[in-house]
């Protein structure tokens, strides 16, 4: 008797990070800006708390980008798909918890090409659950 066992990769559970450029309003960027695949975003803290950076209220938690985007020119933001690769006790984020997340590199260590400045002011929010 031969048993054939069919196995299906399940995909990544991704979610939504919106990700924003800093835009000045007198000069718009008529540049597109290429966020590539791999991208990691770190958590900073929540949003609305403007003492985070001082009291430490981070989780360590890194989401990176599953596909590559593009924020086109005259755009402030993309929706991009991000899953969490850090291994922090957290394993979750929603846009209830009101974090903000920061470009923090490339998961590619070693075909990573030097960002951008602009890549280096990224900043991101989720807008649904990450599981």
């Amino acid at each position: 008797m031969l048993l054939v066992i069919a196995v299906a990769p399940f995909p990544a559970r991704a979610a939504t990070l919106a990700v924003c450029r800093q835009m000045d309003s007198a000069s718009p960027s008529t540049n597109a800006l290429p966020i590539p695949a791999g991208s990691l975003f770190r958590d900073t803290g929540r949003i609305d708390d403007p003492l985070a950076a001082f009291t430490g209220d981070r989780w360590q938690l890194r989401l990176e980008t599953t596909v590559a985007a593009t924020i086109p020119p005259l755009r402030e933001c993309v929706l991009v798909w991000v899953r969490i690769t850090s291994d922090s006790s957290v394993k979750s984020v929603s846009l209830a918890d009101n974090r903000n997340f920061v470009y923090a590199g490339n998961s590619n260590l070693l075909d990573a090409t030097p960002p951008s400045e602009e890549l280096l002011t990224l900043v991101g929010r989720v807008l649904d659950q990450v599981p």
